[in-house]
């Protein structure tokens, strides 16, 4: 008997020794259930105040404060994007079906899994976000007016920016979610979990992503049909193909599936500002040659592994277009390089697809030897 008591008391010692007991881990998870659908009825709330107060206001063809006549026709509607879609979609369906998960929690990971497309409409919220930045500081007399009008605490500037930390904070509570299903050994519900957490940490990153995209200046193409953005961030890069006495000037680098382009930061960013990235040149990644530059292990320098690569065009029409890229690190310079290859790669299996497409699914579907 007493060997027994003494096991149990090595069993308790031992949980709380290494992490919560699972009766705590169960209260633990049931707190941040409580948090996601409590966060989530002020969240809705917020977006009414956007929705049902300054766009129906800006709607309203006899509200006694006029819009400015050069806010009007498209320009007003950048201001919100699809905020207002947003909204109805958590309105009508998400919250409700989180409101279900205080009593069901096992539907908590499928729940998040099975709107995982859904969700990626923040990321077109992300995207035009920028743009709307810039209308609303452009006219923050106007929508000052509206704010009194409606008698909000909340500036719109600050109600905007809802949507982005709501993307941001899902990620957090799944994480704990996770967390606290693991330690209870809720096994049945911790695989759902985990596919949760990883699909909100998909959508953020690819929403910021795209806010940086947004802050894009200059360039003449469509964004929207340069395909997945692949990689971006900072290089330092020269004009020309000489990689000599090399001196590169911070760019800016947004690789996408059909475009590289060059722009330049201008800007810091700090809590309350982003910069805007000035548009400098492109290069279509079908018309496009990479040359490495690596050197051999004896012919290494001090910057070892992080030599300078050439990214250089081939459309006849730009024959003098090429930028010597150097990496801020060896391991952003593998991931440049790897990236640029496989899309490389990618064109030319799609043009050999395209040109020949008996050899081509021959060679699919040849054995490896």
């Amino acid at each position: 008997m007493f060997q027994e008591q003494h096991n149990e008391k090595q069993c308790k010692l031992s949980v709380s020794e290494y992490g919560d007991s699972e009766e705590t881990a169960v209260q633990k998870r049931e707190y941040v259930i409580r948090e996601l659908v409590e966060t989530e009825r002020d969240y809705v709330r917020d977006l009414k105040l956007v929705a049902e107060g300054y766009m129906a206001l800006m709607r309203d063809p006899n509200c006694e404060i006029p819009m400015p006549e050069d806010l009007r026709g498209g320009k007003d509607k950048m201001v919100f994007g699809n905020l207002e879609a947003i909204y109805e979609w958590h309105r009508d369906f998400f919250l409700k079906a989180l409101e279900k998960c205080v009593q069901h929690p096992e539907e908590l990971g499928p729940l998040f899994q099975r709107y995982e497309r859904k969700l990626f409409m923040y990321v077109v919220y992300c995207q035009n976000k920028p743009v709307s930045e810039y209308i609303v500081s452009e006219y923050d007399s106007y929508f000052e007016e509206l704010r009194q009008k409606l008698g909000h605490k909340l500036q719109l500037c600050d109600l905007l920016i809802k949507p982005v930390q709501r993307i941001m904070k899902y990620q957090l509570l799944l994480r704990d979610l996770y967390k606290y299903t693991e330690r209870a050994h809720l096994t049945a519900e911790v695989e759902a979990l985990r596919q949760a957490t990883l699909v909100m940490q998909v959508v953020p990153k690819t929403a910021n992503d795209m806010m940086d995209v947004g802050r894009l200046q200059g360039f003449d193409g469509k964004i929207t049909a340069q395909g997945k953005l692949l990689l971006h961030g900072t290089l330092l890069c020269a004009e020309g193909t000489s990689t000599t006495n090399f001196k590169g000037k911070e760019l800016f680098v947004f690789l996408f599936e059909q475009n590289i382009i060059f722009s330049e930061a201008v800007g810091k960013k700090t809590q309350f500002t982003h910069p805007v990235y000035i548009y400098k040149a492109h290069i279509q990644v079908n018309k496009m040659n990479l040359e490495d530059g690596q050197r051999s292990e004896k012919d290494r320098s001090s910057e070892e592994g992080n030599e300078p690569f050439l990214v250089k065009s081939t459309d006849p029409r730009k024959p003098n277009l090429a930028y010597v890229c150097q990496a801020l690190s060896a391991e952003s310079r593998s991931e440049w390089v790897q990236n640029l290859r496989t899309q490389l790669q990618t064109q030319r299996d799609f043009l050999k697809a395209i040109q020949s497409p008996i050899a081509y699914q021959k060679e699919l579907t040849k054995d490896p030897l």
